[in-house]
């Protein structure tokens, strides 16, 4: 099992009584400023109020000067400027924001964002050696460049003048370009220092503006800085956190199209919006277009100003998205199964797996997600020849350096401390494991890598208020240098859960503690996982959100642990199960059952006999005995439905639903929908269909997501329902193909579920939940 969290509770600093008063507020307010080094009032105005900062000149920025004369002479001869930026979301914002200020300023302005599938980061010699021929200027990179040597000493060669952009790490020399602007050559206290990709970019555009006396309208810029901000996971300190305060101002009220497709997709009120929004529904919508597709297409998305072509971009975005959660849900479900059958690889210092077939775009995603779960680095590798893909670190290890001592195993690498990436030939991989292993075990001895959490308060439900939340997000945007506050409520009992989110990715949780407050609770990346079923404690973060335009307090779930009480229900917990499925007349011996059992309930979906009165999950309640006729499609709806049931015994017939085919799915899907537009007023929830369609809610927002790529249906989502349209839109073919494949997918997950329900050890299945 993963490694519990090792929870510490922060001790109260001693504030003194001037900087508490001036701070004013709830006490936590001041004693997290002091803590966290800020211990002048002039120092605390200035980070809970955008408004007394004073920004840093763009002019400090090193090489800027020499950058800005090249700018303005190309800008004023029409010189060809090719824009070279990187396909995360950094690379996505700070190219946009780019093009976007030179095209203002009437230059002659493309762009490339290298298609990762093909080019992987950076600048690809024979992509550069295209542009050379179709002739272009000048080169200005973004959010890359920094190492790229040879390449940019060739366009040099060329004639070409070279503008490096970047923030990542300097290497031994600096490229040969004629200006080389990256905050990493700035002393690390400088308030420009921590600026991501985007950030370079957005002083960049301001100090050209402002050399050509021309009004900057910082704001539209700011917007886009903001979300790259975020999703570079960039330190918020000095210029990065107060473009990022301004920026979600700006973003709870932008003007681009192509955002307010994004936000309403996420079924965001961008009145609202706070850095988490833009973490958990935001960034992953843009990150899935470079990793499976050409972000080439977000600088026209984020620019747009035709709704038709927002809508349009938007439906291939979600197509995308969804394709990324699936391949990120494939991938970390077949990692975990290896490890569960190789108690080698489960205990090993370092988690090290490859299977050739695994999506590289989505390796990285869920390395990160292993460490979270493990505790200790991970390394998952993809590909035949070579074999390439992602590592992930933990706190205290330079995962980077552990890959450079095998270095002569390896065809490249590259990274920092917390993320690499690397490529071998396969002759070569298990020489390289077991040596990574062993040099991360050496690293780490004496390090103590069980993750920590870090607890500010312990409350109950009814100490928070609207008030306390409201001062508390005074310290916010949070993130690296100004983490979220974390707080404990003990002793809790679950009262409902569910699944939210456009692909249920997300989890809604409502719980009591013993003197019966209630709370709920969104556990974001949680769509898969159940909250515990006994009593426990949680660690949560509090934040301000606006329901239906009233303010009302969120709390984000962090993590839990069963409380002593929670470990007696669960050693006192238990049901039977009774194994019926190899019996040759089921159908009889069910009918005469439930007429001799009334305190029984047959759960039974697709196609069944009438005879059985079967009852769909969301039309299940609290029973004695529990009749399984079909197979269900995922071990969540299983958990989910005995979690609602209670039952003392359950009894397993395992039968087919009839619905088992791509068409026989898309086909039952149809017809619901038909019968919603014509009769219920267009009006149903993913829930109503999955039980419906014996399948699982992702299945059927494919199937949804699909009918509207074709131009047949318009979706509305609206809270927990869903509204359902006629459509006379041009189809998307594009997206349409995504989603068919992810169809076809979920079937065959729900059809290999279901064989392995019918044969295998119910124990499995059942005994855990």
């Amino acid at each position: 099992m993963p490694p519990q969290k090792n929870w510490v509770f922060r001790k109260k600093l001693s504030v003194p009584d001037d900087f508490q008063k001036a701070i004013g507020g709830h006490p936590l307010v001041a004693q997290t400023l002091y803590r966290r080094g800020i211990r002048t009032i002039e120092e605390a105005q200035a980070f809970l109020h955008p408004e007394n900062v004073t920004p840093t000149p763009s002019e400090q920025l090193p090489d800027i000067k020499i950058a800005l004369p090249l700018l303005i002479d190309a800008v004023n001869k029409q010189k060809h400027i090719l824009v070279w930026g990187d396909f995360d979301v950094d690379g996505q914002t700070a190219t946009t924001i780019l093009v976007e200020g030179l095209r203002e300023l009437s230059g002659f302005v493309s762009y490339h964002i290298p298609v990762r599938g093909e080019e992987s980061h950076g600048i690809s010699r024979k992509v550069l050696e295209q542009y050379l021929g179709e002739g272009f200027d000048l080169l200005l990179t973004c959010d890359t460049g920094i190492s790229e040597l040879e390449n940019i000493q060739f366009a040099r060669n060329a004639g070409k003048t070279v503008i490096v952009t970047d923030h990542h790490s300097l290497g031994e020399s600096l490229p040969p370009a004629n200006a080389v602007v990256n905050p990493q050559r700035l002393p690390e206290d400088h308030p420009l220092a921590t600026l991501p990709g985007v950030g370079v970019a957005y002083k960049l555009m301001e100090a050209l503006f402002n050399a050509e006396n021309k009004a900057f309208e910082e704001g539209r810029y700011q917007e886009l800085a903001a979300l790259g901000i975020v999703s570079d996971v960039a330190r918020l300190k000095g210029d990065a956190r107060y473009i990022l305060q301004k920026g979600l101002e700006h973003l709870r009220s932008t003007g681009r199209l192509g955002l307010q497709t994004l936000f309403r997709a996420a079924d965001l009120n961008p009145q609202n919006l706070t850095e988490t929004h833009i973490g958990f529904q935001i960034a992953p919508r843009m990150n899935a277009v470079g990793r499976l597709g050409n972000a080439n297409m977000m600088v026209e998305f984020l620019t747009t100003e035709d709704n038709a072509r927002a809508r349009v971009l938007g439906m291939r975005i979600e197509a995308l998205n969804a394709k990324r959660r699936s391949a990120t849900r494939q991938v970390d479900q077949a990692a975990e199964a290896m490890l569960q059958m190789s108690p080698d690889d489960r205990r090993a210092d370092a988690i090290v797996l490859h299977y050739p077939d695994w999506p590289g775009g989505v390796v990285g995603i869920v390395a990160s997600r292993l460490v979270e779960r493990y505790g200790k680095p991970v390394l998952l590798l993809t590909g035949n020849d070579p074999i390439h893909g992602s590592a992930r670190s933990v706190e205290g290890l330079n995962i980077t350096g552990a890959i450079a001592a095998q270095s002569d195993l390896l065809n490249a690498f590259g990274g920092h401390p917390m993320a690499a990436g690397l490529s071998m030939a396969p002759e070569h991989y298990p020489a390289f494991k077991n040596r990574f292993i062993s040099t991360v075990g050496e690293l780490l001895k004496g390090i103590e890598i069980t993750p920590k959490l870090l607890i500010d308060d312990v409350i109950s439900p009814d100490q928070v208020t609207l008030d306390m939340v409201e001062q508390i997000d005074r310290l916010a945007p949070f993130g690296p240098d100004n983490p979220p506050l974390n707080f404990m409520i003990p002793r809790l009992d679950l009262v409902t859960t569910k699944a939210v989110g456009a692909y249920d990715e997300h989890r809604q949780v409502s719980a009591v503690d013993q003197e019966k407050n209630e709370a709920r609770f969104i556990w974001w990346n949680g769509g898969d996982e159940l909250p515990p079923d006994a009593q426990f404690d949680l660690v949560c973060r509090l934040s301000r959100t606006d329901y239906k335009g009233s303010p009302q307090v969120s709390a984000e779930w962090v993590d839990y642990r069963i409380s002593e009480q929670g470990l007696v229900e669960i050693k006192q917990r238990h049901f039977e199960i009774v194994d019926r499925r190899s019996i040759l007349n089921p159908l009889q011996e069910v009918l005469e059952f439930i007429k001799d059992n009334p305190d029984s309930l047959v759960w039974a979906e697709g196609i069944y006999p009438d005879s059985l009165l079967g009852k769909r999950r969301d039309e299940l309640w609290r029973t004695k005995n529990l009749v399984v006729w079909t197979s269900p499609p995922s071990q969540t709806v299983l958990q989910s439905v005995i979690r609602r049931t209670k039952p003392e015994k359950i009894y397993v017939y395992g039968r087919s639903t009839g619905l088992n085919t791509e068409k026989a799915f898309l086909q039952r899907l149809g017809g619901l929908i038909k019968y919603t537009i014509n009769h219920k007023n267009g009006e149903t929830s993913l829930d109503d269909l999955a039980a419906a369609c014996a399948g699982t809610k992702a299945a059927v927002q494919f199937g949804l997501s699909y009918w509207e790529a074709a131009g047949r249906i318009i979706l509305d989502f609206q809270e927990e329902k869903v509204n359902l349209k006629l459509s006379k839109d041009e189809p998307d073919d594009a997206a349409a193909d995504i989603y068919e494949t992810l169809i076809n997918q979920a079937v065959k997950e729900s059809n290999a579920y279901r064989a392995y329900f019918r044969s295998g050890d119910l124990n499995t299945y059942l005994q855990d939940i």
